[in-house]
């Protein structure tokens, strides 16, 4: 079971040995049998490599499910299942098990599928028709703070039946991924790691395009994987939408412009995307040059606002577990359908933070303000 728990961490034994603080001879004997773990030993183990004690104290090592496909990554780079990335599957497939149990117990709403786009759709007019769908206008987009505009696309898109999760883990690992086993349970998992809220908001969309596709797939930034270009155009057509930029050019080009990079700046920073997304979106369109995208990269220093720092415990946990999810697990406790106990555990909460929960997540749906958005 230790060699098992080990590899299914994604470690190697100088790794893990380095994290139980132990030389790997040590480690390689513990795991050969010749020498015996005690109790104390057993609970460090599990502590340091977060495994259930239970499990590692099973005589066989249990049924694993299976390891989500579609990962977003740097630049098209194969993605590592790193020791923290792991951790982050682990989790979401734990909070899935949580929420088939609140549907199951009539605590948390079964939700009709997701619509299905296929792969054969114009991405950018599928991005455009879905924001449609979700009612989101141009005049709420652009009348959000900058430190807003995550939360609540995030909080648009759980409205629509999507479970959105952070954890952190390496950003050369993994940026994102989703897990949809279930139509109950589409989950987009998100890196908390992501210093930009703008490349966090285009993650968060181009996941949401995989969910609509039932298509994994390695995420790339650039167009060589037809699914990652679909998710690409997809989020850029969802976020960037051409009524949108209708409001916020100055005028619509009858031929491409050499846009100055200033005015770029601050009409991305209006709409709440990234400068590269927001060139590159102009590229694609005719509207910008070709070479555009990639001139104004290799000029760009850094200026999109960064991610909002964690607050309190309170606020680390919603943002770890999302907004829908949260407000399932309160609703089935006060319904009685899960103990005070369970919905403690579920949320890593003392049930004494509930009522901040509850006035966190009114203030929040109420900032958002989209008949879209129903729990």
């Amino acid at each position: 079971m230790l060699t098992w728990a080990r590899e299914y961490r994604g470690l190697s034994i100088e790794d893990a040995a380095e994290r139980l603080l132990i030389e790997v001879e040590t480690l390689a004997a513990l795991e050969a049998g010749v020498t015996k773990l005690n109790l104390t030993q057993f609970r460090r183990y599990s502590e340091k490599l977060r495994i259930p004690l239970a499990t590692l104290l099973r005589q066989t090592p249990p049924p694993l499910p299976p390891t989500p496909l579609d990962f977003r990554t740097f630049s098209g780079a194969r993605p590592s299942l790193g020791f923290d990335v792991r951790l982050a599957i682990s989790y979401a497939y734990t909070v899935e098990q949580n929420i088939l149990e609140l549907v199951d117990a009539h605590a948390a709403p079964r939700r009709g599928e997701l619509p299905v786009v296929g792969l054969g759709a114009d991405p950018d007019r599928a991005g455009e028709r879905e924001r449609q769908r979700l009612g989101v206008s141009a005049e709420a987009q652009l009348s959000w703070q900058w430190g807003d505009a995550f939360r609540n696309w995030r909080t648009i898109l759980e409205g629509a039946g999507v479970y959105v999760l952070q954890q952190k883990f390496d950003l050369e690992d993994c940026r994102g991924f989703t897990v949809f086993r279930n139509p109950d349970a589409p989950i987009i998992m998100l890196n908390k790691a992501e210093q930009y809220d703008s490349a966090k908001i285009y993650s968060l969309l181009h996941e949401y395009a995989h969910l609509l596709l039932r298509q994994p797939g390695l995420s790339d930034l650039g167009e060589k994987h037809p699914v990652e270009a679909f998710c690409n155009r997809f989020a850029a057509g969802f976020l960037m939408p051409r009524s949108l930029l209708k409001e916020v050019l100055p005028y619509w080009p009858d031929s491409p412009v050499d846009w100055d990079r200033d005015l770029i700046a601050h009409y991305a920073r209006r709409i709440k995307v990234s400068q590269q997304a927001l060139a590159l979106r102009l590229e694609q369109l005719g509207l910008a040059p070709a070479g555009f995208f990639a001139r104004l990269v290799g000029q760009q220093k850094v200026s999109d606002s960064r991610s909002s720092p964690g607050g309190n415990y309170v606020s680390t946990q919603v943002s770890e577990v999302g907004y829908r999810f949260t407000t399932a697990v309160l609703n089935a406790a006060d319904a009685d359908r899960i103990t005070t106990a369970e919905a403690a555990e579920m949320l890593s909460l003392a049930p004494k933070h509930f009522g901040m929960l509850k006035d966190r997540l009114d203030r929040q749906l109420a900032d958002v303000g989209f008949g879209a958005v129903h729990y």
